[in-house]
């Protein structure tokens, strides 16, 4: 299996997606992140190489921030987006490391490792979180998680909008969050303990941790 077989290419609702986005580019509208970059996380890691899968929201509406990877971010920027702080505070506090409150914004070394990052809403536009709650992308990450779901692997869903898709998952073990960012952090993420979490449910299905500390 790979992401190329997804039943979703030869659908309507992608054929939809690519005709909204075809007219917000003749119109001059900016969206996040760029058109090229929208399924990076496709290319960051291999569909069977995919060991655990983080499900956000909406990618960040800054296009200096969006990489079409979820929740990473260009090395070097600077400040960081709320939400990615957030992760790497949960990061320093489960490793008990203070340095990790500065790990790299860019996560595809954890991509490398098997680590799939991955939002509901794949864009947005420039400013405008949310405004790409398009039927038709819900159509592609319930694929993606269904079949993901046949691997056996660990997920996390942060935020309520990823939670919805639970009810797509049958087999796997999976680890259930808050979301990171600014006003829910505090409500569950923070203390959650997703890293080391997600690493014992690994080790527990004989596969290798994820060293998170890169």
């Amino acid at each position: 299996m790979t992401w190329d077989e997804l039943d979703y290419w030869q659908s309507e609702e992608w054929q939809t997606v690519q005709e909204r986005l075809d007219e917000l580019d003749g119109q001059g509208i900016l969206y996040c992140p760029r058109r090229q970059d929208i399924f990076r996380s496709f290319d960051a890691v291999s569909f069977e190489s995919v060991k655990v899968a983080f499900i956000g929201q909406d990618p960040y509406p800054n296009r200096n921030h969006a990489t079409g990877i979820a929740f990473s971010c260009p090395k070097g920027t600077k400040p960081l987006p709320p939400s990615l702080q957030n992760i790497f505070l949960e990061l320093s506090s489960d490793y008990h490391d203070a340095s990790l409150t500065h790990h790299s914004p860019d996560l595809t070394g954890w991509c490398k490792q098997g680590v799939f990052l991955w939002n509901v809403y794949p864009t947005c536009l420039v400013g405008s979180p949310g405004s790409h709650h398009w039927e038709e992308y819900t159509w592609l990450t319930k694929e993606i998680v269904e079949k993901l779901d046949k691997q056996r692997i660990v997920f996390v869903f942060l935020g309520k909008v990823s939670q919805q898709f639970l009810k797509y998952i049958d087999l796997s073990n999976y680890v259930l969050t808050s979301h990171p960012s600014p006003l829910s952090a505090s409500k569950g993420f923070l203390g959650s303990r997703v890293y080391t979490t997600v690493n014992s449910l690994l080790s527990y299905e004989r596969e290798d941790p994820i060293d998170w500390r890169l």
